[in-house]
């Protein structure tokens, strides 16, 4: 039986680039200004890869992106024509093959519920000291501007390690607000990495009265994360970065690893990642790492969004037990 292979997106937001806005230096690391905004030609460019390749995953909507306004009213800096062609194409271009859903609400300040302005803390050192109290109505504000920009969610996505800390009061929360705003019974979260550990799976996190959460880790590295610190848009530089997820000949390569070792490769890359800081180059490693995937794997994996790969853990619970881990 083939296994799931899926790709995690952390960070999107329409146009806006939360990596900007909580960057502490403001420069990548070869000195260039780090940009604060993405075309909506970057989008376009992703969905046709996406498309062609049939990638399925997670994809995160930031949305209070950087504390600049949010996706349902209005980004400081953000056309607003821009921002709704951005959600109108996520919508109909990226859903049918990702599970969307919130990454909290700022990816950067936490948010006052009261009043809509920033904390003076990052929300992931917010998260440190909440309850079960305070997370569901925090988690039912990302759910509920989701769901009032037309998007269909069931899972969240932790900005940073938001939530670690306190996991327990965390997930019956995610639960609760999933409950609270969309009405279903069953979600999944992305929090953590098991990258490097043998039969790295995804695993039944809560179950309570009829409703279930399903923790979807990453195995693997965002390798495509050194693309924003470089101008190289050489093939030998594009081919390997790829490597290192799978190589050419698809025998080596962290996704191989965690297939030979019993797990599933779900990769990960972030919106910043992809961009290359304007110059795109993380597109085209993206391409090749599925074209090595579909070529030499395609009779060992099927890919699968976060929201498929939740209803597999949840037709077969016994077989995905929660690991033990230390934070």
């Amino acid at each position: 039986m083939k296994v799931p292979i899926s790709l995690i997106i952390d960070d999107p937001s329409p146009v806006l680039s939360v990596y900007y806005t909580h960057h502490k230096t403001g420069k990548t690391e070869d000195g260039r200004e780090v940009l604060r905004n993405f075309p909506n030609e970057f989008l376009f460019r992703f969905c046709d890869i996406v498309e062609e390749r049939g990638i399925r995953g997670k994809f995160s909507v930031v949305p209070m992106p950087g504390n600049c306004g949010d996706i349902v009213n209005g980004i400081d800096g953000v056309d607003d024509e821009d921002r709704e062609i951005w959600i109108e194409t996520v919508k109909k271009r990226i859903s049918p093959q990702f599970s969307i859903g919130p990454e909290m609400l700022s990816h950067n300040k936490a948010v006052d519920l009261a009043t809509g302005k920033a904390l003076d803390v990052r929300e992931d050192d917010w998260a440190k000291t909440q309850d079960r109290s305070t997370f569901t109505p925090y988690i039912s504000k990302a759910f509920s501007l989701l769901k009032q920009a037309g998007f269909d969610s069931c899972g969240v996505t932790s900005p940073w390690a938001f939530g670690i800390e306190r996991e327990e009061e965390y997930v019956t929360a995610i639960s609760q607000a999933l409950w609270n705003v969309y009405g279903k019974k069953n979600a999944w979260y992305f929090l953590r990495g098991l990258r490097g550990v043998p039969n790295a799976k995804p695993w039944l996190a809560y179950e309570n009265e009829g409703r279930c959460v399903v923790s979807v880790p990453a195995t693997t590295n965002d390798a495509i994360w050194q693309t924003i610190n470089t101008t190289d848009e050489s093939d030998e530089f594009v081919s390997k970065a790829a490597d290192e997820v799978i190589t050419a000949d698809g025998k080596s390569g962290s996704a191989v690893q965690v297939l030979e070792t019993g797990g599933y490769p779900i990769l990960i890359t972030h919106w910043q990642s992809l961009a290359s800081n304007g110059l795109f180059t993380g597109l085209r490693v993206l391409d090749e790492i599925a074209c090595r995937v579909n070529k030499n794997l395609s009779d060992r994996v099927e890919w699968m969004s976060a929201q498929e790969i939740m209803e597999l853990v949840l037709k077969n619970k016994k077989d995905y037990p929660k690991p033990s881990f230390e934070n």
